[in-house]
């Protein structure tokens, strides 16, 4: 037996599997530069002596990708006021004129990339700008534009929840995160291509229908917590959370919990080779009906311990009609793991940093990686986006 996501600890090889396909980057479309490397008159003498006179020469084509040396550009803008007498009425804008702040839409991008894509301090950042580039920045300058942009981005992390809400899957799950030295929880939300984050101080129901609603009128994906019950229309509880429990019991017991994680295992495997072919409607029903009576079967067997009997009765019969909303509904996957994956991205910021220390700074994390990780999920960067985003506000006249 092992876990249905991973292999025994200790027996996963690294490095790619034998007999697997070696990668070769393909020749660039395009050169920037040509270099030609030869041996000097004194080299090849020297190697004939060492080799002989029967050496050839050839030339071969070698590629290597490089980024161009990073400084600093300072651009002067002349810029147009208007005041009504001493008051400041209007400015003019322009894309790369920031709204407020020093730092222009790359580095700003930059800075951002630095403090939330690798959970880097103020003070880290801003030793990474000056041993990159040679200008030294404050950490307070570094942590005020890291805030700027939380406030910029605020109006796109709304609109962002609003497309959460008219999804038709969602999955959820939660972890434990400090902020001003006490036990809060990053909540995460996500779809196929959109992730949503908020840091909140419960773990409670309210927070669910915060983000989606009174009733979500799609299917939530997530473990067995009871907060998420009462929430939407449709839930599929996760399988690979219920195969880890029998798992793990079964690994520790000699008694009939071993048959059921295989007999749960086999059914999920069953399903999971269905859901590939991605079937039609009628062939859903027809499954569904199959994989619902052999769940049943499952349920309904005498179970003799009490780990399987309680597994039965806390999870099975507990969430029954939970367990196969995905083969019915196209969207909606059996395990809760893409949450999980997604969620896994913001712990460099949890684990080295320790969470937050001010509701703002959590506040505005939670918004400016909730863009950054929708932008990765739908294959954009979120380096090349952000400039975009700064590009749009800037240029924007507040009247």
């Amino acid at each position: 037996m092992k876990s249905p996501n991973r292999l025994p600890v200790g027996t996963n090889p690294r490095g790619k599997p034998k007999g697997g396909k070696g990668a070769t980057r393909i020749i660039p479309k395009r050169v920037d530069k040509k270099v030609e490397v030869s041996f000097s008159e004194e080299q090849v003498n020297l190697l004939k002596d060492r080799y002989g006179n029967n050496l050839k020469m050839k030339k071969i084509r070698l590629f290597v990708w490089d980024t161009p040396p990073i400084k600093i550009s300072v651009t002067e803008f002349i810029v147009q006021r208007v005041y009504l007498g001493k008051k400041l009425i209007a400015q003019a804008t322009h894309p790369e004129l920031p709204k407020r702040g020093i730092f222009g839409n790359n580095l700003h991008s930059l800075i951002i990339t630095q403090k939330n894509g690798f959970a880097g301090s103020c003070e880290k950042v801003r030793d990474f700008i000056e041993d990159l580039t040679g200008e030294s920045f404050s950490p307070q300058a570094i942590k005020d534009c890291v805030h700027r942009t939380g406030k910029e981005l605020e109006p796109a992390y709304n609109d962002l929840g609003r497309e959460l809400r008219d999804s038709e899957s969602v999955g959820v799950d939660e972890s434990p995160w400090r902020n001003n030295g006490k036990n809060w929880q990053l909540w995460l939300f996500c779809t196929l291509n959109i992730v949503f984050i908020t840091i909140e101080n419960s773990r409670g129901r309210k927070i669910v229908n915060k983000v989606l609603g009174s009733i979500f009128e799609g299917a939530i994906t997530s473990d067995c917590l009871g907060v998420y019950q009462k929430c939407a229309w449709y839930y599929q509880k996760c399988w690979a959370h219920l195969l880890r429990a029998t798992y793990n019991l079964a690994d520790r017991n000699r008694n009939d919990i071993k048959k059921l994680h295989r007999w749960l295992s086999h059914l999920f495997e069953e399903m999971k080779e269905f859901l590939k072919s991605n079937p039609g409607l009628y062939e859903r029903m027809q499954k569904h009906e199959e994989f619902d009576k052999e769940l049943k079967k499952i349920m309904n067997y005498k179970w003799k311990s009490e780990e399987a009997k309680g597994i039965i009765k806390n999870r099975l019969k507990a969430f029954e009609g939970h367990w196969l909303t995905a083969i019915l509904i196209p969207e909606v996957e059996l395990t809760n793991n893409r949450t999980e994956r997604d969620i896994r991205k913001t712990m460099p910021t949890k684990k080295l940093l320790g969470g937050h220390r001010t509701d703002k700074g959590a506040k505005y994390f939670a918004i400016i990686e909730s863009l950054r990780l929708t932008w990765k999920v739908q294959g954009k960067s979120p380096y090349q986006e952000l400039i975009n985003k700064f590009e749009e506000i800037n240029g924007n006249l507040p009247l």
